[in-house]
């Protein structure tokens, strides 16, 4: 009896406490086997003693992390006619579970069902918990079925609700699991929590927050660490660092938690004072927590302090980890230094597709076509394939050149590797087509994306505009109109683009009135920019000025360039564009652009006064 009872002990170890609601005897044995039963009493111990071997030896390989021979010797219990219990059933669904057999899990809940264990509580929250992330309407048919529910169960299915953003639901079940009698337990707690962060529920969370105190869960590190979650999702920051404050007992989660809070709510300077604290309780940053500070010191906008935070990287060997690597060249490629985010990842020891991709992607953002088709060759000299994100930095790249040959070779490649779904890609490949004016082909593309977004919308107008077809344009977008999308900014910036590179007087006036009265969309800068080179484009360089000085936003270089164009382009409005030259150059002083463009213009002046400009 002390084999049985030692196995009995492993068996449940882990929740020693559960209450078995199993209706009837473990073993479904036949009215032969019960007569056996009865008979020979030390026969059938015996028997009962192998499967609790076999269960037992099955069980210890799930939790020592071997599940692949734990299946394996359940095939094996099998093949020498054991007849497993329901123990053995929910140690081998925790071993599909963790090899993620969909098929075969299929497969053992049809044996759960035939050998009477869908009544056991455990074995249906686990298969729960397998089906949580896969078909959540199995999930609820199981919930229905069981009889009688535990907390453990309870919280399953709540945790499977906010896992498949069903957030009211799981409120509803968490208040229904206390009518029912069932007392949440510290894992109720952790499981709801994500809900009220997801949904915004501040006063729902500050409920379960006194909850978790009346019922003494407060101190339990994680709901601790669920609590500052919740309260930095619903940007309640000051309340989550109350929270830590609070604490006690403070782990690695903690710290990281409450850091990247700061950061989600920009507060990165708060992020920097919370790390130099928890240096000063014995810890130190981890692979995740180096990533929030890169992104805090991007919030801070401080090339130098990313430079700290590089050398900070380098003397604690981060830069063995390639996701910290890619993020600092990410980093400096956003500060606009390419000379250091190439030097970073020359660096990089084993270069993933994710930081050949950021290389790729940092000079095509740098305006540098040419490092991005020959960062792509050395890449392809490694063997690795590209993704839809280093395509569609080589489809931007083939743009800015002009490059038709090699931009229809990499849409072949596209297509054959096939990210042809991929509609950030496919609206890449309707602006290069636009660009180099085969609109036909861009119209080709966008015609079979299946699922249009305003990105790909947004392209295809902006694709008619630039090459003169305004009717199109327009076309393009009562179309999409029909598909019922919520509009934005950036669409109205390539309609209205279009019917000022089309002359669409009219119509462009129409539709910015129609923006601001019907949509609610507060005009831009390059909203603006658009009404200016409207009016200029139509020599209404006066009446474009006083619409710019009547604007809710200063000019820049955007405004101030659309109407110098206007000014070149229609004749007698030289004090005005004088003027505009002048204001740009004090928006850009170090711009040598600017500068030329003040010099031809005071040259092509001087011309018009003595009469020799060519006719």
């Amino acid at each position: 009896m002390l084999c049985f009872s030692r196995c009995a002990r492993n068996l449940f170890v882990k929740n020693p406490q559960r209450k078995n609601y199993t209706i009837g005897p473990v073993i479904d044995a036949t009215s032969a086997k019960k007569q056996a039963y009865y008979e020979d009493p030390v026969g059938f111990f015996a028997q009962q003693e192998d499967v609790i071997s076999w269960t037992s030896k099955i069980t210890n390989l799930v939790r020592t992390g071997q599940p692949d021979s734990a299946f394996g010797f359940f095939k094996m219990m099998f093949a020498n006619g054991h007849r497993p219990n329901h123990v053995t059933m929910l140690s081998v669904l925790r071993a599909i579970d963790a090899l993620s057999w969909e098929s075969t899990i299929e497969v053992m809940h049809g044996g759960v069902i035939k050998m009477g264990f869908e009544s056991e509580v455990a074995v249906s929250t686990a298969l729960l918990g397998f089906y949580s992330m896969r078909d959540i309407g199995i999930v609820w048919k199981l919930f229905y079925q069981i009889p009688y529910k535990d907390v453990v169960l309870w919280s399953a299915v709540i945790s499977a609700c906010v896992k498949n953003g069903q957030f009211i639901e799981a409120f509803h079940l968490f208040r229904e699991m206390q009518y029912q009698g069932v007392h949440p337990n510290h894992v109720s707690i952790v499981s709801i929590l994500p809900a009220c962060a997801d949904f915004g529920a501040l006063s729902l969370g500050k409920e379960i927050h006194a909850f978790s105190m009346r019922r003494d869960f407060y101190s339990i590190v994680n709901i601790q660490n669920s609590l500052m979650d919740m309260y930095s999702k619903c940007r309640n920051l000051e309340a989550s660092i109350r929270v830590l404050k609070t604490m006690r007992k403070k782990d690695m989660v903690s710290w990281r938690t409450v850091t990247h809070a700061c950061i989600q709510n920009n507060c990165p300077s708060k992020a920097f004072k919370i790390f130099t604290r928890m240096r000063s309780f014995g810890f130190e940053l981890g692979e995740t927590m180096m990533l929030d500070f890169i992104a805090a010191v991007l919030l801070v906008d401080e090339l130098v302090l990313g430079l700290a935070v590089h050398c900070y990287a380098l003397k604690g060997g981060f830069l063995c980890f390639i996701s910290v690597g890619t993020e600092l060249l990410q980093m400096y490629a956003k500060f606009g230094e390419l000379g250091l985010a190439k030097l970073t990842f020359d660096e990089l020891v084993d270069k993933d597709i994710i930081a050949w991709s950021a290389m790729i992607s940092a000079y095509s953002h740098g305006e540098e076509p040419l490092s991005v088709i020959q960062t792509f060759k050395m890449m392809q000299s490694t063997n690795e394939r590209p993704n839809a994100i280093t395509f569609v930095s080589l489809v931007n790249a083939c743009s800015s050149l002009d490059a038709q040959e090699l931009g229809e070779s990499i849409h072949a490649h596209i297509t054959k590797s096939g990210y042809s779904s991929n509609t950030r890609l496919m609206s890449a490949l309707v602006d290069f087509y636009c660009i180099l004016r085969r609109v036909k082909l861009g119209e080709h593309v966008f015609d079979e994306i299946l699922t249009k977004d305003l990105v790909c919308w947004s392209t295809m107008i902006k694709g008619y505009g630039m090459n003169g077809y305004g009717n199109e344009a327009l076309n393009t977008f009562s179309d999409m109109l029909s598909y019922g999308l919520k509009l934005n900014g950036t669409l109205f910036v390539s309609l209205l683009s279009a019917c000022a590179q089309c002359g669409l007087e009219k119509e462009g006036w129409m539709w910015f009135n129609s923006m601001i009265d019907e949509y609610n969309i507060t005009p831009t800068v390059a909203h603006y920019a658009c009404m200016v080179e409207l009016l200029a484009r139509q020599g209404k360089i006066r009446e474009a000025v006083e619409f710019v000085n009547k604007m809710a936003v200063e000019p820049d270089t955007r405004i101030c360039g659309a109407l110098f164009a206007g000014c070149k382009l229609n004749h007698g409005f030289s004090d005005i564009a004088d003027s505009i030259v002048q204001q740009l150059n004090a928006l850009e002083p170090n711009n040598s652009d600017f500068h030329a463009m003040l010099h031809n213009f005071c040259a092509e002046k001087n011309m018009d006064e003595r009469g020799l400009r060519k006719m």
